[in-house]
């Protein structure tokens, strides 16, 4: 309960307890202001409204400290990535105000100086992310009622325009790869999986006799070290192989046998760096897969990448589906993340080779 007394001074020193049961107090020159601040503030209090204003003296700099330090769920690369936000676009601007005095005007400001800086869209639009949480984490904590960063809308990014390159092309970018990386595109092209899952690829998640792969680790850098963590979202998943993919895979094994001089092992990587160790995704795109692209003479050369070879094999695997099942709107079964459709990976019959996709039965790959 608020309440109010005269001091020796003839001020007037209002005090209420907050919902841990801590004092506040404040001195005010008249009777009137002194009472209408403690009713204020005990009003706040029983509405769950009431702030610490010694939270709120704590500036920007500290609650990024307290959400860095508190957070959990991120992956490396991820919380990588948000450190830098922080460093080099945040901090600088707001890391010495204390966070009550943070308005959306201030947020607005950060935005549009960055923006004249030259920064994308999507990059603004993690700046925010990143400060909302941190803004998010110090109004959770009781420093500040509401987040400055709510009901601020940011420019669009545009998207770029998607490159699908055909089963004939993807041949040529693989055959312009030193062995064995031409592999590493066959096996891109026919799974679908993202680059840094088939960095991450051990032995032991090959069945070959099957003919699938299960698909369980990634592997990221984060600050120049290659780290291992599970795959994007979290969940392991398994993507079928083609017979002819399996026969290419087992003579890889085989002449990893050879050269390590034993039967690979079950936590061996399936694909290795040049030099041995960890293949890492920058150095697979920089040093291998873009030289591949120059060499090929690819009509896509400019903007063609790695992530490409993933969307082809999402857009050939649908058009097989298509051919092998029939439209995705009959059989209504949804595409798993590796762009085969469900049915097909439930099927004991052997799955379409991505070259047939070509064949004049599975002409048409506008998508389903």
């Amino acid at each position: 309960m608020a309440s109010i007394r005269q001091k020796p001074s003839g001020h007037w020193e209002a005090r209420y307890r907050d919902a841990r049961g801590r004092m506040h107090a404040r001195t005010f020159a008249t009777k009137t202001a002194a009472s209408r601040w403690a009713k204020s503030a005990e009003t706040d209090v029983e509405r769950g409204d009431w702030i610490d204003p010694r939270l709120g003296r704590t500036t920007l700099q500290h609650w990024s400290d307290e959400y860095l330090s508190t957070i959990v769920h991120l992956r490396a690369v991820t919380r990588r990535d948000y450190e830098r936000q922080l460093r080099v676009h945040i901090l600088p601007a707001l890391g010495h105000e204390p966070v009550a005095r943070i308005e959306q005007v201030d947020v607005r400001r950060l935005i549009s100086n960055l923006r004249a800086k030259g920064l994308a869209p999507k990059t603004l639009q993690k700046v925010r992310l990143v400060l909302r949480q941190v803004l998010e984490t110090a109004r959770g904590s009781g420093a500040i009622k509401t987040n400055p960063c709510e009901g601020l809308r940011l420019p669009r990014a545009q998207a770029k325009e998607p490159i699908f390159l055909t089963p004939a092309q993807v041949e040529q970018l693989a055959q312009a790869c030193r062995s064995p990386y031409g592999l590493v595109i066959r096996f891109a092209a026919a799974t679908g999986l993202r680059p840094s899952e088939i960095c991450g690829l051990r032995v032991r998640r090959l069945d070959l006799a099957k003919g699938t792969v299960e698909v369980a680790e990634a592997l990221t850098v984060v600050g120049g070290r290659t780290e291992e963590g599970p795959p994007k979202g979290g969940t392991r998943r398994t993507v079928p192989l083609t017979a002819t993919l399996c026969q290419h895979l087992a003579d890889h094994l085989a002449d990893k046998q050879s050269a390590l001089g034993r039967p690979p092992d079950g936590d061996d990587y399936v694909f290795t760096a040049p030099e041995g160790g960890p293949l890492r995704r920058d150095l697979l795109h920089r040093r291998i897969f873009q030289p591949a692209v120059k060499a090929a003479g690819l009509p896509t050369a400019s903007g063609c990448t790695i992530f490409d070879i993933r969307r082809t094999a999402g857009l050939c695997a649908r058009s097989a589906c298509r051919c092998w099942w029939g439209s995705c709107r009959l059989c209504f079964r949804p595409h798993n993340p590796g762009g085969w459709c469900q049915r097909a990976s439930e099927s004991s019959q052997p799955i379409k080779e991505v070259s047939e996709v070509q064949s004049g039965r599975t002409s048409g790959v506008s998508g389903s």
